[in-house]
């Protein structure tokens, strides 16, 4: 009875031994394919950096200029109304009105993507509108309705009156648009009709002769990079916060729970 006792404990023991090997290479295959995965999708965001940072480089150099000329060369009255009543989407009034209308649409309805997607913008536009101030203040470039040429700067110490790069209406709208491109991604319309929306208005800035090509390129780069900060952000913080928008007598906010784990 002894030796059957001795052997089935034998047999327990090698079993959990060999269960806990399999687990750990498991949990090494996942690792590794999460590391894998992780490192493919890192190295693919640095070359679309890359990509697209070279290509706004393009356009400041070579096409600023011309894309000018054709736009103020193909003027007509009933486009330039529109226009002008179309880039008023990318005011900063608009981006408080759409983020509150989402918070109160997030309250009421309790849809956990429109709560993150208030979170995402009260973040991402907080964000957004710092970095677009250092570097319209820190370039400080001509307006193409100067009449100057293309590569005017005052840089850091100028007089604060040409603040042409990049453009504040792109990357607001942008925000805006990654925003809810980042949350509905799995409604395919919805990326699609954001970034339409948006781009819209950055060709609406050049149309009127208030921005160069390359200024509307940077400025959705802006908008789309703090959106993806700010969820970055959201994803780390949520792991011990629970986030809730709050919106009160016109004003608009976060209200944070932290999570103690025991």
């Amino acid at each position: 009875m002894i030796k059957v006792i001795i052997f089935a404990s034998g047999i327990f023991v090698f079993t959990a031994a060999r269960s806990q090997s399999d687990s750990l290479e498991q949990l090494k295959d996942t690792i590794a394919s999460a590391t894998h995965h992780s490192g493919n999708k890192t190295i693919k965001t640095i070359i679309a950096a890359t990509g697209y940072v070279a290509a706004t480089l393009v356009c400041y150099r070579y096409f600023d200029t011309d894309i000018k000329n054709f736009a103020q060369s193909n003027q007509n009255e009933t486009i330039t109304d529109i226009a002008k009543a179309y880039e008023h989407l990318g005011v900063g009034a608009s981006s408080a009105i759409i983020t509150a209308s989402t918070g109160i649409a997030a309250l009421i309805t309790k849809n956990k993507r429109l709560e993150k997607t208030t979170i995402l913008l009260i973040g991402a536009h907080l964000i957004n509108d710092f970095v677009t101030t250092q570097f319209k203040i820190t370039f400080q470039r001509h307006r193409p309705n100067t009449g100057d040429p293309y590569n005017t700067f005052d840089w850091r110490g100028g007089p604060k009156t040409n603040l042409s790069f990049f453009s504040a209406h792109t990357s607001n709208i942008f925000t805006t648009a990654t925003a809810f491109a980042t949350c509905f991604k799995k409604t395919k319309w919805v990326p699609v009709l954001a970034y339409s929306a948006a781009g819209l208005v950055g060709i609406c800035r050049i149309y009127n002769n208030e921005h160069w090509a390359s200024d509307v390129l940077a400025g959705a780069a802006c908008g789309f990079a703090s959106v993806k900060a700010m969820n970055g952000i959201y994803k780390l913080l949520s792991k011990r916060f629970s986030f809730l928008p709050e919106v009160n007598a016109g004003h608009y906010g976060i209200t944070a729970s932290y999570c103690i784990k025991s």
